[in-house]
């Protein structure tokens, strides 16, 4: 049998199992494990999150808080664990929103696609934001001047300019998308592993124990070092999540049921790994730990300076420091390809069962590309109004909100999963199993999110004590009040909507989003049966 024989007889049968659950297949399928585990990685996207988040958090927690990293990929590998599990039974576009409404009951499962969907709208943004900021470090043109589309400033224009090209990638076809993801991660691998080992052989200016300093940002609180610590956390938050992504590509990978579950785990242990590496290669390599913080707390890129303060070897046409920056621009490019991939395919799946306003739009394949075409481009539109609207600056900050309700509806889906399993759920066998550490590890997954939610929802407050200090309202919370912009005044500045009350941009948007999406719900789909709906007889399918 060749090859292609194979392959057509893998699909044939990953075909008959989305039947099995009530769907007809429509897209195209011809992901393997690494096109399928590439995806995911870009999701998480660790060096984009080094260049921005953890900049910051070494602004906030000094050295020390490299230990905050693999904390985070701990707490993170018990929600992985679930979905990988829950991936290998329902390898479905949309991803959680399936498997939570599938295994508790459509409300739930409506509100947990809901809420990540909007997260993911806002994310796509805050990420194709970023293309410029890495741009602009690079080539070294003012974000704030005019761009040739007027109204719109170089940070606007370039964002957009990404967005546009990352939609059209998304509607022609899954293949193209693959070929391109893919080598933005073997770039983004071997360069971090590359230049994380040339630090530590070459540029290794501090000891071991500088890890373990946490004098550099003592003066930012008077109540010891975890209130610090727990705000510079947020910042690997930010960056370890998405890996659920493995299994929303479920419909366009071969061999689905074994390849989403090994793609969700591989994307975040690996993550794991090459960031752990990478941070202590870069932590160790500051020639001054003092101006690195203080860099990171004016906003600024330690890591790429470090970087490109050590490797100053010659290449003939740039440094190796030079090409830290080429490799972190493809690693932001790709991360919002596959963000906007990922978002596209919940807004699919949540047409296709027509839970959403104009769902047969949104959940119609177009016949030429076998794309979500049309979510594509509504996906790729939403996208864009943060960065019209707000500017690029706001459209991040924004973002800070958007990966606490991404983590709210982590909590959702394992919450009914949890309700599942104490019904005897699973009722098959499937490739990858929990098996009786299923609902410990379900327990744990629901304890860690609660506990990263609650984190991330502290605000400057007194009542939250020490731990709402204003570093909260700085960093990791900040109030509505103090970035929300609509067009900008006459020197070019963003015209800050100061008089907007002083509430918490994560809790706001939750707010928003929940008030809404309710009104939409229960006036409009609440007992109205999915268009599409799972075959009992699977055994799998617990619908309420």
């Amino acid at each position: 049998m060749t090859a292609d024989q194979m392959q057509t007889e893998q699909a044939a049968r990953d075909d008959a199992h989305l039947r099995s659950l009530g769907i007809k297949p429509e897209l195209r399928r011809t992901l393997g494990f690494l096109s399928n585990f590439a995806i995911a990685f870009s999701y998480i996207s660790v060096s984009t999150g080094t260049f921005t988040n953890q900049a910051v958090a070494f602004g906030v927690g000094g050295p020390a808080i490299f230990w905050a990293w693999p904390l985070v990929i701990l707490g993170q590998t018990f929600v992985a664990l679930n979905f990988a599990e829950l991936s290998s039974h329902f390898p479905v576009a949309g991803s959680i929103y399936q498997w939570s409404k599938r295994l508790s009951n459509k409300t739930l499962g409506w509100f947990t696609g809901w809420i990540y969907f909007w997260a993911g709208v806002v994310t796509t943004a805050a990420v194709a934001a970023t293309v410029p900021l890495v741009l602009s470090t690079s080539m070294g043109f003012d974000l704030a001047s005019d761009s040739p589309v007027p109204g719109l400033d170089m940070w606007q224009f370039v964002g957009l300019a990404a967005l546009v090209t990352t939609t059209l990638i998304n509607i022609e076809g899954v293949r193209l998308f693959a070929l391109i993801n893919n080598i933005g991660v073997a770039a983004e691998i071997a360069g971090m592993v590359v230049f994380a080992l040339i630090l530590l052989i070459f540029a290794n200016h501090q000891p071991p124990s500088i890890l373990f300093d946490t004098s550099y940002t003592a003066n930012l609180s008077d109540s010891g070092y975890l209130p610090i610590f727990l705000v510079g956390m947020f910042m690997a938050l930010f960056v370890v999540y998405g890996f659920d992504t493995a299994g929303t590509y479920g419909e366009e990978t071969l061999d689905a049921g074994k390849q989403a579950p090994r793609g969700v785990l591989s994307a975040i242990w690996l993550s794991g790994l090459v960031g752990a590496i990478f941070l202590l290669a870069v932590t160790l390599s500051f020639q001054d730990v003092g101006a690195a913080v203080a860099s990171g707390q004016a906003f600024g890129f330690p890591i790429a300076d470090t970087i490109k303060q050590n490797l100053t070897f010659s290449l003939g046409f740039a440094t190796v420091g030079d090409l830290y920056l080429v490799m972190i621009l493809i690693a932001v490019y790709v991360c919002t390809l596959a963000i906007q991939g990922s978002t596209v395919r919940l807004m699919f799946s949540m047409g296709r069962d027509r839970r959403l306003p104009f769902g047969g739009a949104w959940g119609h394949v177009n016949p030429t590309f076998r794309t979500p075409a049309n979510a594509s481009v509504a996906v790729g539109v939403l996208g864009a109004l943060p960065l019209v609207v707000m500017g690029a600056l706001g459209s991040i900050y924004l973002a800070i909100a958007a990966t606490g309700m991404i983590y709210l509806s982590y909590i959702l889906c394992n919450l009914g999963v949890l309700v599942a399993r104490t019904r005897g759920w699973p009722h098959q066998g499937a490739w990858f199993s929990l098996g009786s550490w299923g609902t410990i590890l379900n327990i744990l997954a629901l304890v860690w999110g609660g506990l990263m939610v609650i984190n991330i929802g502290i605000w400057t407050s007194p009542i939250f004590g020490p731990f709402g200090s204003d570093l909260r309202n700085t960093w990791s919370n900040p109030f509505i009040n103090t970035f929300i912009a609509i067009g900008k005044h006459a020197d070019g500045t963003p015209n800050i909507l100061t008089g907007l009350p002083a509430w918490p941009v994560f809790e706001t948007l939750v707010g928003a989003v929940v008030i809404v999406g309710a009104i939409y719900y229960f006036m409009v789909q609440r007992g109205r049966a999915d268009r599409v709906e799972a075959d009992l007889a699977t055994g799998e399918a617990v619908i309420a």
